[in-house]
């Protein structure tokens, strides 16, 4: 085949497209496979798995695990998103932690698939490569490897994570980085030093159980903020919230909030909100808490700003880590601390010293020769198709009324199931099948969301799409 006009794989995919439409393949057919499709049409076998990704992206195809590619049996029609959400301005308090207890011991139990937590694709991690840095680290480095590092961090992991944010919009200087242990202590820290004991925090809603045990351990209380699954904080619902708290003993202290593909909705505050986001924050004398864990993860390539590329006034105290991207067991976070800088040490001194040494040598060595970006494009690329991939899973297993998401990034799933549906009942019965995913209960502090759940979509595979059956079917089974 020669390719004029069209990338080669772009013709491939039109002449199978061409013989679906005309019904030479119908609907529920096998396709041929990568390999028969190679020989017949003279073309790499790269080449016919790119046709096929297209065709799958255009809706013609899909594939099951290990049988091959079929067309679809009708044409992929999604369910509508969940509903905007309309939380109450009341401060309150996150009292949900056997449940989380709870669900860390069932996660872990042999025998059983887990939805449960946000976890990236092991099987797209670069273990071979960090298995020869970290080699290559302890050799040459053991001293530093095995001794305690600077407070603060690693100089050269800070200047890379300063040059990796300057895409995002961002100008700081490697000194106003903290390392710590994760984004969870990030967010910790800020809190503490951005906030006094007995405060309110604006958070979004659905929020991540995680922000909302934050200000728990911080000794605050939460005001929930409607926030939309595409465009994320809803910014005048926020500055309604502001000016009514404002001078008054529930003045709000914090925003805590993800502008890039939060979780569990996946939306993206557009520029123009961060913007309004960060003068409505200063205008009302409430600092912002950024979360940005899931940054790197968008679907379409392009590194989206953060808001604290629109902050002049140091409002901003921008938190992440390399746990949804690189690798959750190195533990490796940081917040940019601004003029909290001092405050933040001192107390990540006194939680813990410092952050682990030798994962702060490998990452800032793999982030200097490791080929990063390569690795992002990938995982980007893993988790796109995992996510359409679930969400058709869900649309043949669910309740038909059930909603799904469709997030701009990241890896999660937010499921707005029938209200006939408990998900807290419906946990307890999934689990005795060997099966977790979070109930929707765990993303408010107000106890909202008893019909909602949240599915970690970063990996596809027959376990996964057995897993979402015995989901779906306990939820029907309960409307019975």
């Amino acid at each position: 085949m020669a390719a004029i006009g069209h990338r080669l794989y772009e013709q491939v995919a039109g002449r199978v497209r061409d013989q679906i439409t005309r019904r030479t393949y119908r609907p529920g057919d096998r396709l041929p496979s990568v390999r028969e499709l190679s020989r017949a049409y003279k073309v790499s076998i790269t080449t016919v798995l790119d046709a096929y990704r297209l065709l799958e992206d255009q809706g013609f195809i899909h594939p099951r695990p290990q049988s091959g590619h079929y067309v679809r049996s009708r044409p992929s029609a999604m369910p509508s998103e969940p509903d905007r959400t309309q939380p109450k301005f009341e401060p309150a308090e996150f009292r949900r932690e056997v449940l989380l207890e709870q669900m860390m011991i069932d996660a872990y139990r042999d025998g059983v698939t887990s939805l449960a937590f946000a976890t990236p694709n092991p099987g797209t991690r670069p273990v071979a490569k960090l298995n020869r840095i970290t080699a290559q680290v302890i050799r040459d480095m053991p001293t530093e490897a095995y001794g305690y590092m600077e407070s603060g961090g690693y100089p050269p992991l800070k200047e890379q994570i300063a040059q990796r944010l300057f895409e995002a919009g961002c100008a700081v200087s490697p000194n106003e980085i903290v390392i710590t242990s994760g984004c969870q202590e990030a967010l910790v820290l800020a809190l503490q030093s951005a906030c006094k004991p007995g405060g309110v925090v604006a958070v979004e809603s659905p929020c991540y159980y995680g922000v909302l045990l934050a200000t728990r351990l911080a000794g605050l209380k939460a005001v929930e903020i409607e926030t939309r699954s595409r465009e994320g904080m809803c910014v005048s619902r926020l500055e309604e919230a502001l000016a009514q708290a404002y001078g008054t003993s529930r003045q709000i202290q914090a925003v805590m909030l993800s502008t890039n593909f939060g979780n569990p909705l996946g939306g993206q505050l557009s520029d123009v909100d961060k913007q309004r986001l960060v003068a409505i924050c200063q205008r009302y004398e409430a600092s912002i808490i950024e979360d940005d864990i899931y940054g790197d993860l968008g679907f379409d390539d392009a590194r989206p700003s953060v808001a604290k590329a629109y902050d002049e006034n140091d409002t901003v105290l921008l938190c992440s880590s390399f746990s949804k991207t690189l690798s959750p067991g190195m533990r490796i976070g940081w917040v940019i601390s601004g003029k909290h800088r001092s405050s933040i040490e001192r107390a990540k001194y006194a939680m813990n010293i410092g952050a682990a040494s030798l994962p702060q040598l490998v990452i800032a060595e793999f982030l200097s020769n490791g080929g990063y970006d390569h690795y992002l494009r990938r995982s980007r690329k893993s988790n796109e198709s995992s996510i359409r991939h679930i969400s058709e899973s869900i649309c043949r297993h669910f309740p038909s009324e059930s909603k799904i998401t469709r997030p701009l990034g990241g890896f999660v799933l937010w499921v707005e199931l029938p209200h006939a549906v408990n998900t807290i009942a419906l946990y307890g019965k999934t689990v005795e099948k060997g099966v977790t995913f979070t109930p929707g209960i765990l993303f408010s502090a107000h106890d909202q969301y008893r019909n909602f759940l949240r599915i970690n979509a970063s990996r596809w595979d027959h376990e996964v799409e057995r897993a979402i059956s015995i989901i779906g079917h306990c939820a029907r089974a309960m409307m019975a």
